[in-house]
């Protein structure tokens, strides 16, 4: 980006004291038609940059073309009550450019946790980098990076994405994200299970975690902000999330595993034995409140939330989308809260044997299966729900930028494990929502978008291709886990070559249209969109190593052109 120039203090001064930022509601900035804050003089900085005061440092979020969120926590022991919380921004580390600084009143922080979420929404500059930082009762926080979106009407050069998922706390150290923090990218995109809902003993020193309720799992509110308190206390997260704007959705774990929606008892489940209360339906909705809550509370997002809402369907709107000028619209969709469960709770099921498991969504006849759930959807078993749905494939259909990116939690693709007996079904995934699939690789068809599923969930390294009726409709890369286990954990396998070749090899035979699969290493991925192609590429990041040192190679890359399916290894 061209550097500004530079202005002299007075007139900083006034801009200062004219300009505002969002006013938080409770605590936390609304998304839209929120009054402004009042302007405070600028902090010099000198305070001590305490980490009792900010504990869980400071991160932004959910950009635009003029603004972004900011987030930090202030510990609510570490400062008198009645203490304004101060945020300022600048156009240079020093902060000698500054674009503003405004005061959050102490009677507005609200109940929340310590948590506060600034929005800056028409109040900078179109695909720009600023620095900012917070401060409270003498301290100040780290200084944080953010960035904004390209103007609408731009044309990039390129958009490059940093990608994380699965990174559960006991289950290793975030090298990664100490290396993510060093990558050049635009912004950083996390796909989900930015916590898990577990406690208990760690993998390696110094990762045990003990829940408020003690309990091995979530029981409340408590525990999950405990959580979330206790995984961004860890260093290395906090780099990258203070440097990188972030884009985030949420997989199952940040509220219980394998979570989803029955319509005919309207009350959610965790997945068959994952919580011991699932049975207890009052139990259960408040658990899915209290989850919902602390995710939004922790996360740098700009998401309709109303906790008051009569069903926790209706409480938080997390689907959204992000357009880099003419270039990248990246879509992301919220796989958990609306989804029913076809294969009753289990991860794992048989794959029916109907004409439908080439994922038609017709029966064997050639008919539509039109059923409804008890949703008033026309199709029984749905991960989007109706509204989600008509909005994304209304995104995908009329977008016109160069290519269309799926934040997508889990696989998009044909995955078939034949294990002779049974040929398995993966329920937490689209294999199990064919007829919603098909309607989404429609509209990506009728578009006019390169189609590119980015996606989590599964602990492994893959790339492949996204089919519909034997053709490629798309391109889907799987970034590896932070920390959390992948099969070589799970079965107790050698890390060795020729056990990491025979288990790709098996993968690939069995679904020919997957190019590259791993599931021994952890790391992070990059993607890279250019008017001509886009590029993926995977990086292996020793789980086992709580330093800077932690090794870090490359997995694989590989890379598709925008006017063919058509991936090669690099």
């Amino acid at each position: 980006m061209p550097d500004e120039s530079a202005i002299d203090a007075g007139r900083r001064r006034v801009l200062a004291a004219t300009l505002a930022a969002a006013l938080p509601v409770d605590g936390v900035a609304r998304a839209h038609g929120v009054p402004d804050l009042p302007a405070a003089s600028v902090a010099d900085g000198t305070g001590d940059q305490s980490v009792t005061v900010f504990p869980q440092g400071v991160a932004s979020g959910d950009p635009t073309t003029s603004g972004v969120i900011l987030w930090t926590r202030v510990a609510p022991d570490a400062v008198d009550d009645g203490t304004p919380l101060q945020v300022t921004v600048a156009r240079d580390d020093s902060f000698e450019d500054v674009v503003g600084s405004w005061s959050v009143p102490a009677d507005r922080l609200g109940d929340h946790d310590g948590t506060v979420k600034v929005d800056l929404d028409g109040r900078l500059d179109p695909d720009t980098e600023y620095a900012y930082r917070f401060a409270s009762d003498g301290a100040t926080s780290p200084v944080g990076r953010c960035r904004t979106l390209p103007a609408a009407d731009a044309s990039p050069d390129s958009v490059r994405l940093g990608l994380a998922t699965c990174q559960n706390y006991r289950r290793g150290y975030y090298g990664a994200f100490h290396h993510l923090a060093d990558e050049s990218v635009d912004f950083l995109v996390h796909l989900g299970d930015f916590i898990y809902e577990r406690g208990g003993d760690g993998d390696v020193p110094g990762r045990s975690l003990s829940l408020p309720s003690g309990e091995s799992v979530a029981m409340g509110l408590e525990d999950y902000r405990h959580l979330h308190r206790t995984y961004r206390s860890d260093a290395f997260l906090q780099e990258a999330l203070s440097v990188h704007t972030l884009v985030q959705t949420w997989d199952d774990h940040e509220i219980v595993n394998n979570r989803y929606w029955n319509y005919s008892e309207e009350r959610p489940y965790a997945g068959e034995g994952d919580h011991p209360r699932n049975d207890d339906g009052e139990f259960m909705t408040r658990l899915f409140a209290d989850g919902i809550r602390a995710w939004w509370e922790y996360t740098p997002t700009r998401v309709p939330y109303d906790p008051d809402a009569e069903s926790v369907l209706d409480q938080l709107e997390l689907w959204r989308s992000f357009r880099f000028g003419d270039l990248v619209e990246l879509l992301v969709t919220d796989e958990r809260l609306y989804r029913t469960s076809p294969t009753d709770g289990s991860q794992l099921g048989a794959r029916p044997d109907d004409g439908a498991s080439d994922g038609s969504g017709r029966d064997d006849e050639g008919e539509d299966d039109d059923r409804e759930n008890d949703d008033g959807d026309d199709l029984a078993e749905t991960m989007l729900g109706s509204t989600q749905r008509d909005w994304f494939t209304d995104r995908l259909s009329e977008s016109s930028a160069a290519w269309a990116a799926w934040v997508n939690e889990v696989l998009a693709m044909e995955f078939d494990l034949d294990l002779g007996a049974v040929d398995v079904l993966n329920g937490d995934a689209w294999d199990a929502f064919p007829e919603e699939r098909e309607r989404i690789l429609d509209s990506a068809e009728a578009g006019e978008a390169a189609f590119v599923a980015l996606t989590g969930d599964m602990h492994s390294t893959l790339t492949g291709y996204v089919e519909r009726d034997g053709d490629r409709a798309g391109v889907e890369f799987m970034t590896p886990a932070v920390t959390s286990r992948n099969l070589r954990d799970l079965l107790s396998l050698p890390n060795d070559r020729e056990t990491r070749r025979l288990i790709a090899d098996f993968v690939k035979d069995e679904n020919p249209h997957v190019e590259f699969f791993d599931s021994h290493r952890w790391g992070y991925a990059v993607v890279e969109f250019t008017p001509d192609a886009c590029t993926f590429s995977a990086y292996a990041v020793d789980r086992a190593t709580d330093s800077t040192d932690a090794s870090r190679r490359l997995l694989t890359r590989y890379r598709c052109p925008a006017d063919s399916y058509e991936l090669s290894r690099v």
